[in-house]
């Protein structure tokens, strides 16, 4: 996951540098401004014919979001505090990129029960870092874009960054109750390692073998139970989306390698799937607020997406 992650925010950033660096052109007037609000281009250009410098209010007019009449609301930066702006925009861009990257990497290619017998440390620290980040970023980009709260509210820009944040504070609630309600349940519900005296395993005890807190890696497939933790390609439990503690049966016959591959390693049981394991309310919990904010990620994009593109 680190390596996914670094390669692309490296990719972020040397775009954000070619963006930065490229040549500026020159701001034109265009008919569907003036169609829209109304105005010659006088209003917002210090030419007659339009295009070239800004005025006080098309500066206004751009700083809100190309919402008019902008009311004076907004706020017009200089070259030095737009430039610092646009720091602050790019650790407000890689803050969110990680974030969502991660519940798209845990939720969709490891599926919620890579966590579901307790929260990985490291996961829960890296979503904790660019949450904050991109709250404390986020806020200070919207001062430096209005004066007054009651931009958010008299216009269709505010309306729907007001959108905008209300789902951040949903998603950094439903997370900060995961980590501290659920997670702890999680942790104290989840099953101990170890070998039943007739080496005859069920979906309960197996699951307990997920590689993970010094805990063996074992898997099953066609009733029998195979010890995995030696292959390196099953460090921490985890190789490609599948998981440790759980039947491949079916994920092993797709293989390239098939079931070869298990010829060489120990058999430390038999597995019986008859006994199903029932969730518990934390786990139930737990599912519930993963996908809840898999499905919150996809209305956010689609929101930055209306506020950007869709005004």
């Amino acid at each position: 996951m680190g390596n996914i992650s670094l390669a692309a925010i490296s990719r972020v950033i040397l775009l954000t540098i070619l963006f930065i660096t490229a040549p500026r052109l020159p701001a034109y007037a265009t008919p569907e401004y003036s169609g829209r609000t109304g105005q010659g281009c006088m209003t917002c250009h210090l030419s007659d014919e339009g295009g070239g410098k800004l005025t006080t209010k098309g500066l206004e007019f751009a700083a809100s979001g190309y919402t008019w009449p902008p009311e004076g609301g907004y706020r017009v930066l200089g070259p030095i505090r737009k430039s610092v702006r646009l720091g602050i925009g790019l650790f407000h861009i890689v803050a969110s990129f990680v974030w969502f990257g991660a519940i798209l990497y845990v939720h969709i290619l490891l599926r919620p029960g890579y966590a579901s017998r307790g929260l990985p440390k490291a996961e829960v620290a890296l979503g904790l870092t660019s949450m904050i980040t991109v709250g404390l970023t986020g806020a200070l980009l919207t001062i430096s874009r209005i004066k007054s709260p009651d931009v958010l509210f008299m216009s269709h820009w505010g309306n729907v960054l007001l959108i905008k944040m209300f789902l951040y504070l949903i998603m950094i609630s439903s997370a900060l109750f995961t980590i501290l309600f659920v997670g702890p349940k999680l942790k104290r519900g989840s099953v101990k390692a170890s070998i039943p005296q007739n080496n005859v395993f069920d979906p309960v005890t197996l699951s307990a073998f997920d590689g993970k807190n010094s805990a063996p890696a074992y898997v099953a497939c066609k009733g029998k139970v195979y010890d995995v933790s030696l292959l390196k390609l099953w460090k921490n439990g985890v190789h490609m989306k599948h998981l440790a503690g759980s039947d491949l049966t079916e994920a092993i016959a797709k293989s390239p390698h098939g079931e070869g591959k298990l010829e060489t390693l120990n058999v430390v049981g038999t597995y019986d799937s008859a006994l199903k394991p029932q969730k518990t309310f934390a786990q139930k919990a737990f599912y519930f607020i993963a996908y809840m904010n898999l499905f919150l990620v996809f209305v956010v994009l689609f929101v930055i997406a209306y506020w950007r593109w869709g005004l």
